[in-house]
């Protein structure tokens, strides 16, 4: 039986089927689950105060299968997808991603992050991919930014690093590096 992909890895793992991105995943209930969290609410709205440079950390799981279907728990509580869980997706054919986000930023009253820099450690496993990534995004106000890698999250936001399991930084590596 030959596998059909009805999903790249870059579109799984850069935003799935118009679902948000992690790193833009209100972190206000995020921030309830993980104590590395330095989030001040002063106004009890859930949403870290105006200009705090918060630090956290989460996790999340996303699965989909050969048929299309996919499941995505953001690791707060909120779900979404093609299907209401994850036993509903084909289990002989079934890919199960786990993510590890870290984060730090400011907030600026909002419950998106609007500056500092994301970490996404991704393990994939299963019928469509064994894979490993690394990510690191950093917004403009970010020494690391320079304004010519690729863009994310729409403009003020670039990947500084995009590692995948066997073929290293693809940011600072040829497109076609000899003997591979």
């Amino acid at each position: 039986m030959s596998k059909h992909k009805n999903t790249t890895r870059r579109r799984l793992l850069r935003g799935v089927a118009g679902a948000t991105v992690l790193a833009t995943v209100p972190v206000g209930t995020t921030l309830g689950q993980t104590a590395k969290s330095n989030h001040k609410d002063d106004d009890n709205n859930g949403i870290p105060d105006e200009g705090e440079v918060v630090t956290g950390a989460y996790k999340s799981r996303y699965s989909y299968d050969a048929n299309g279907d996919w499941y995505w728990d953001l690791g707060d509580g909120r779900t979404q997808g093609t299907v209401s869980g994850f036993d509903e997706l084909d289990q002989s054919t079934i890919t199960n991603c786990y993510y590890k986000v870290q984060y730090r930023g400011k907030f600026e009253n909002d419950p998106f992050l609007d500056s500092g820099w994301v970490k996404n450690q991704i393990n994939c496993r299963g019928y469509d991919d064994n894979g490993n990534y690394n990510y690191t995004i950093v917004h403009k106000t970010d020494p690391r930014y320079t304004g010519d890698g690729p863009e994310t999250f729409g403009g003020d936001w670039e990947y500084h690093v995009d590692v995948e399991g066997g073929f290293g930084n693809k940011l600072t590596r040829p497109e076609n590096p000899p003997n591979q």
